[in-house]
């Protein structure tokens, strides 16, 4: 993926709201494999502001490019990119869409939102064709700053436990005290069996890199290097392929104690 189409629909409001769209390069990796593939329609669940939505599918060669996500402003400018924009909320029901109706679904950052995956998941499933693709970004729990902070006593920035206070963070985090409504992270391991579980293969996964400008110097190299390993890395992307129309848990998922209508993504 050349640059130039990466970052043209772009805009600050994406960089604002996306860790993603600071990471080009390594989003391009991540798409290398599916580079010369034919594909029809793109979905992106998270949208946001449509400049990520637009320019994946665009590298693509991707005519029907659609967008979910919750913030309708956000949409309106996803919309004037060229995204066929959907207000709605993945953790509250099935998707508007026929069974296997696209060749790719991503999303990037939004699956920690949800106090649970496996809905998401199952619905990415059925919407998805048999040989079509799921692209998906997220904080990696097992990732080498993680390890390095739960060593010491720190709670991971990407593990919220209270709607009012962000806590126990290391002192990097200063100026980051922000709550985000990140309630959950995973390792790359623990993705790999749960999108197998959901009946994806994995094709590759991948370490990100998001900034670290206003580290130290050591903080940087030490990322760097890590990076290279997706279990330490502190993002990852996973791509994986939809092999069949079966899984073998496609009855009614198992029910647990939890008040899961006072969660939104």
């Amino acid at each position: 993926m050349e640059a130039a189409y990466t970052v043209e629909w772009i805009t600050e409001n994406d960089r604002s709201r996306s860790a993603t769209s600071l990471m080009m390069d390594d989003l391009a990796r991540a798409l290398e494999p599916i580079r010369n593939r034919k594909f029809s329609r793109l979905l992106d669940i998270g949208c946001g502001f449509g400049g990520l939505t637009f320019s994946v599918g665009n590298t693509l060669g991707i005519d029907e490019i659609h967008g979910i996500d919750i913030d309708g402003l956000a949409l309106r400018e996803a919309a004037d990119k060229g995204v066929l924009t959907h207000q709605l909320d993945i953790g509250r029901g099935a998707l508007p869409f026929e069974n296997r109706y696209f060749d790719l679904v991503i999303s990037f950052g939004m699956l920690d939102y949800l106090p649970f995956f496996d809905d998401a998941l199952r619905e990415i499933f059925r919407i998805v064709k048999v040989g079509g693709y799921a692209l998906i970004s997220l904080p990696n729990l097992a990732s080498w700053h993680n390890r390095l902070m739960l060593l010491e006593g720190y709670q991971p920035r990407d593990v919220e436990v209270s709607r009012e206070i962000v806590v126990g963070l290391h002192p990097w985090y200063h100026d980051n005290q922000v709550l985000t409504g990140h309630i959950h992270s995973i390792t790359t391991r623990g993705f790999i069996e749960l999108m197998a579980h959901h009946g994806f293969e994995k094709v590759t996964v991948i370490g990100a890199r998001p900034p670290v400008s206003k580290r130290s110097f050591l903080a940087r190299l030490a990322d760097a290097f890590f990076s290279r390993e997706a279990t330490l890395a502190r993002r990852f992307f996973y791509l994986g392929v939809k092999s069949t129309d079966t899984v073998e848990r496609k009855s009614q998922p198992t029910t647990v104690p939890c008040a899961r209508d006072r969660y939104s993504a």
